[in-house]
């Protein structure tokens, strides 16, 4: 892999994506406590609505860098170690912290070592952890991914890629159209392993989120034309985003009425349907153009939304602690206060609580074994030098 000059819209799209994380976690949890009005109801959906994009972002992303920096030969075993230490040692630490915490409330503190080992590979041991388990499958497969997506540009004339990629997304739209019929069908054969992975964990599954991280090689690939599109299709994306976004939050509202009276739930608003997959691939166009927007301007928010998205995996992994935390705090200060107020302060306390804990260990002679970051001490009035992974 050459070394190449970064994308700075990357990381400011990196944390971006990583404090929506975090804001739909807080909706999730103040939607269901008691005292939530409708109109919390209303604003807490808008708000879940306009964060929706975060998991696709982050999707995007990984197909966006891995195909910008590997253009070239690809040793897969010295790949797949450094996602290893970078990615996967993180995540078992984490994991086992997660699994600890559970069997303490649970069952005294015992871990038992086969059921720890099926929840690290199915995500199981803390909520958010699924998305991980996902991203991994994406490393794994890289190398076909990239011999696919290479083989297929250089036999379709630049002038078709577009209306290729455009195609690709279609399919995707149909494939959502498919997602309940084949979990009837794998329901009904029970194979072994392979009907779990479209069945009770299909939100984990790649096949179901394969376009965004194509949609990111498209980018990685030609950065200035993959700009250029950003640019020129405003005035698509934009209006699309604004109308879909009107149309979930007129469906939530009717939904939250039924014969028990008014009841909060999110589950029409899952990304494997068809109506969320255009939704979603809308929602990548804007949240990059508001990074590039905010990347030209620069200044204060550029960076701070720089160094988020350099922490964003240890802060990613840690929030559904910090969260907790947080918890405390609105218990004791804000219960008075109405939800949707009590779920900001959250998101903004666990996003600085997630983004500190990540620095602070990162500062670690181990920190990036914990949080897959290492930040070196720095010569007096220099930059501290980062080891962030790709």
């Amino acid at each position: 892999m050459s070394q190449k000059e970064r994308i700075s819209e990357v990381a400011l799209l990196r944390g971006l994506a990583f404090a929506a994380v975090v804001l739909q976690h807080s909706v999730a949890h103040f939607a269901f406590a008691p005292g939530a009005r409708i109109q919390d109801g209303v604003l807490m959906t808008l708000l879940l609505l306009c964060s929706k994009f975060a998991v696709p972002v982050f999707v995007f992303i990984t197909g966006m860098v891995l195909f910008y920096n590997y253009d070239g030969a690809l040793k897969y075993g010295t790949f797949l170690r450094k996602r290893f230490i970078d990615i996967i040692v993180p995540y078992i630490i984490w994991s086992l912290l997660y699994e600890l915490g559970n069997q303490l409330v649970q069952s005294g503190g015992f871990i038992h070592p086969l059921d720890f080992l099926q929840k690290l590979l199915n995500g199981k041991s803390s909520y958010h952890l699924w998305y991980i388990v996902m991203i991994i499958q994406c490393y794994v497969l890289f190398p076909v991914f990239r011999y696919a997506v290479r083989r297929l540009s250089a036999l379709l004339p630049t002038t078709w890629r577009p209306a290729t990629l455009a195609g690709f997304g279609i399919l995707y739209i149909l494939l959502m159209f498919a997602v309940g019929p084949v979990y009837q069908m794998m329901d009904q054969l029970q194979l072994p392993i392979i009907s779990s992975w479209f069945t009770i964990y299909a939100d984990r599954n790649v096949i179901y989120f394969f376009f965004y991280f194509v949609l990111g090689a498209a980018a990685g690939m030609n950065v200035k034309r993959w700009n250029a599109w950003v640019m020129k299709a405003q005035m698509v994306y934009w209006p699309l985003f604004i109308v879909i976004t009107g149309y979930l939050l007129y469906e939530m509202i009717g939904h939250f009425q039924t014969p028990r009276g008014t009841v909060f739930s999110f589950n029409y608003l899952s990304l494997l349907r068809p109506v969320m997959a255009i939704y979603c691939v809308t929602s990548i166009f804007a949240a990059y153009r508001v990074a590039t927007w905010i990347a030209h301007k620069g200044g204060r928010a550029a960076r701070m939304l720089t160094v988020m998205g350099t922490l964003s995996y240890g802060a990613y992994l840690m929030h559904a602690f910090m969260l907790r935390v947080t918890y405390y705090f609105d218990e004791t200060l804000f219960a008075d206060w109405s939800h949707v107020l009590r779920t900001l302060v959250s998101f903004v306390l666990c996003v600085i609580f997630s983004l500190g804990g990540t620095w602070l260990l990162a500062h670690l002679p181990l920190g990036k074994w914990i949080v897959g970051l290492r930040i070196r001490s720095h010569p007096v009035g220099g930059p501290p030098a980062l080891q962030k992974q790709a």
